[in-house]
């Protein structure tokens, strides 16, 4: 993959994760826009948002739905934030399509 097709999938992948991590935390359903906090590359899931334990398997789960992948526990959980879990799933995708 080319480094322009790289960075856009990285960005796709950063959108959708976005997108997931809004409709799952619990920190995101706040009534008011301004009380949510905003997701950004940089956006440390435990120190920023919060997500336990619990939040963590259930962010996995909805990782392995959504982009088709198979995280490993203990590497997904040295990732924190987004930056590094977008990353992570590009991996995983290049890694699944060179098995196919």
């Amino acid at each position: 993959m080319d480094q322009g097709n790289r960075e856009k999938m990285r960005e796709e992948i950063y959108q959708r994760l976005k997108l997931v991590l809004t409709n799952m935390l619990k920190i995101m359903q706040e009534k008011k826009p301004e009380n949510r906090p905003k997701l950004e590359w940089s956006t440390d899931l435990i120190k920023d948002l919060g997500v336990d334990s619990l939040e963590s398997m259930d962010l996995m789960n909805a990782i392995e739905e959504e982009f088709q992948v198979s995280p490993n526990l203990n590497e997904a959980n040295s990732r924190t934030t987004i930056s590094q879990i977008v990353d992570y799933i590009l991996e995983l995708v290049d890694q699944k399509s060179m098995r196919s």
